[in-house]
């Protein structure tokens, strides 16, 4: 073992070849050797010389969990958006404008559930018992497991509510929204999920792509009920087919997880920045909040999620009073995802190569806004069919590409902050900004003109026209429909979105402005992990620190005398 002496001496003779300006330190730092390490900074594991490195590892098990953690996503998703594509028929079968409630009770019960959980943990010892029940600092496996059971529970409870009969149909929405409000219990420990698994079980060249397989399954869903509802249900009493088959995968998926979801991480971490400790809770708030590009990130990306929830949500309605079909609408909505699988798929292996996070985050957003404004002008005008879609496309392409890697950047920029933090303080403010431009565009909205009224295929009676129905469709209880217009009860009303989308656009433009104008990140994990990976071609100690301070400058001599330095 090297003594002060000597080190001295070997500084002496560094001093004297010229080279100290490059290989010491210019600032007063401590010296610790592994044997006070012990003491001073907690764990000090040293190994032999010829295996003094830090020993990192990635396991099988890793897809499997990320195979979970997506599917379980995926269907939470379809449970959310299913009812969307085809709002005139809910609306028909569980009452007037139930279609939006059962897509903002997600919202509404993941926002004070989030927040509470989060704030609760930092101030009361005694609520950890909450914590674990709502998961702010859950381990991975009783995350994955609580959202696991309240998604299969509430889609048993959705599929209940169908079986109710046409003379009994007030009960249906009770128990529907109850069904619902317990499976959108599942997704503020869901939204967590794909970065915290992308840190902990993967490596460092494939978290990005471990964080978009995560993330990206949650728009896929949205394809996937875009696709299936409008092509399932023709009419009200359709609805039921529809509950059954997104209900019963998600029963299945909860014993799958139980079974399968054995620990929360790997006993041998995959990355140097997986083994290192992060900030307390409070102090990981703390640091999210005084940072302003992570503040620039949060407003950004919170504003991108609000805006394609919004349009998952109102795809149906803002399409119909233009004389486009729940079928186009659907696919008009498939079509964004595929076009958003496909970006995210490709930044994601871009990123993970180049590492050029902040540039592909302008650039995806940047054209992702652009194409959104051509999109949200031509759905407001008759027979632009290929335009739509091909505008929606591109849109899908750059939009979801800039989603995993937002994600990424949002743990960037705030390490050693937690990604549970990070990430989910992110995706809240998604939420919130998606209940502020629902409520936007359905206050801005305005009945369709009588004018107009002769193209629209939202209500009963048109959709039977388009679709040249032979009968008048059934009401399953709800409402009146006859051959006489005055006599109906409709359950749909057609409506004019044109100022919303005005004012949704100008939002949009305003927010990438701020992107490419404000954020300037500086990548600290990343850093970090270079900074410790090239110090003495690998010749590390396995050291435990707590973060109590941003910066921590150490020198640790390792057991050939050789001094390295980290300045953090």
């Amino acid at each position: 073992m090297a003594t002060d002496n000597e080190h001295k001496e070997d500084a002496a003779i560094l001093k004297d070849s010229g080279e100290d300006k490059q290989l010491l330190p210019q600032k007063q730092v401590q010296i610790i050797d592994p044997v006070k390490a012990v003491n001073s900074l907690g764990e000090c594991c040293e190994k032999d010389p010829a295996e003094q490195r830090i020993s990192l590892k990635a396991y099988r098990r890793r897809w499997i969990v990320l195979f979970v953690v997506a599917l379980l996503n995926n269907l939470n998703t379809m449970l959310w958006i299913a009812f969307s594509p085809i709002s005139n028929h809910v609306d028909t079968f569980y009452g007037r404008n139930s279609t939006i409630y059962f897509s903002a009770v997600y919202i509404f019960v993941t926002i004070p559930i989030g927040i509470f959980a989060m704030w609760a943990g930092g101030y009361f010892g005694f609520l950890k018992l909450f914590l674990i029940i709502f998961g702010a600092f859950l381990c991975l496996r009783y995350s994955i497991l609580i959202a696991a059971w309240a998604n299969g529970i509430g889609a048993f409870i959705r599929l209940a509510s169908s079986f109710f009969p046409d003379d009994m149909p007030g009960f249906r929405f009770p128990v529907g929204i109850s069904g619902q409000a317990i499976a959108a219990l599942a997704y503020p420990f869901i939204m967590f999920l794909p970065t915290k698994v992308a840190a902990a079980w993967f490596p460092d060249n494939q978290r990005t792509l471990a964080t978009t397989i995560g993330v990206m399954s949650n728009p896929l869903g949205v394809l996937l009920a875009n696709l299936i509802s409008p092509m399932i249900v023709g009419s009200c009493e359709h609805v039921k087919i529809l509950n059954i088959l997104f209900s019963v995968p998600s029963i299945i998926l909860t014993v799958v997880a139980s079974v399968a979801i054995t620990s929360s991480e790997p006993k041998i971490p995959p990355t140097l920045s997986a083994s290192k400790p992060s900030y307390p809770f409070i102090e990981g708030i703390k640091k999210c909040f005084t940072s302003k590009q992570y503040l620039v990130l949060l407003l950004v990306m919170g504003g991108g999620i609000g805006m394609f929830n919004a349009l998952y949500t109102l795809m149906q309605q803002l399409l119909c009073p233009s004389g486009y079909s729940n079928q186009f609408s659907g696919f008009t909505s498939a079509l964004l995802i595929t076009g958003g699988v496909v970006g995210a798929t490709g930044a994601s292996f871009v990123v993970d190569r180049t590492k050029l996070y902040v540039e592909t985050m302008k650039v995806s957003m940047a054209v992702a806004v652009g194409f959104g404004l051509v999109f949200l002008q031509l759905i407001l005008h008759r027979e632009m069919d290929i335009w739509i879609l091909l505008a929606c496309f591109i849109f899908g392409v750059f939009g979801l590409a800039a989603y995993p890697v937002g994600l990424q950047l949002s743990a960037e920029c705030t390490y050693p902050v937690s990604e549970t933090t990070s990430t989910g303080l992110v995706v809240l403010s998604g939420q919130i900004q998606t209940i502020i431009y629902l409520s936007v565009m359905k206050t801005l909205a305005t009945p369709l003109q009588l004018l107009y009224r002769k193209y629209e295929v939202c209500t009963l009676l048109k959709v039977a026209e388009h679709d040249h129905l032979s009968s008048i469709p059934p009401t399953c209880g709800h409402g009146n429909i006859s051959i006489n217009v005055a006599d109906n009860e409709q359950t749909v009303e057609p409506m004019d979105f044109t100022l919303s989308v005005i004012v949704m656009s100008m939002i949009a433009a305003f927010i990438v402005l701020i992107l490419l104008l404000l954020f300037r990140p500086k990548l600290r994990r990343m850093e970090m992990e270079n900074v410790l990976l090239n110090a003495d071609s690998g010749k590390e100690l396995e050291v435990g620190v707590k973060i109590e301070e941003e910066k921590v400058n150490l020198k640790i001599i390792t057991p050939d005398g050789v001094q390295n330095t980290n300045e953090n």
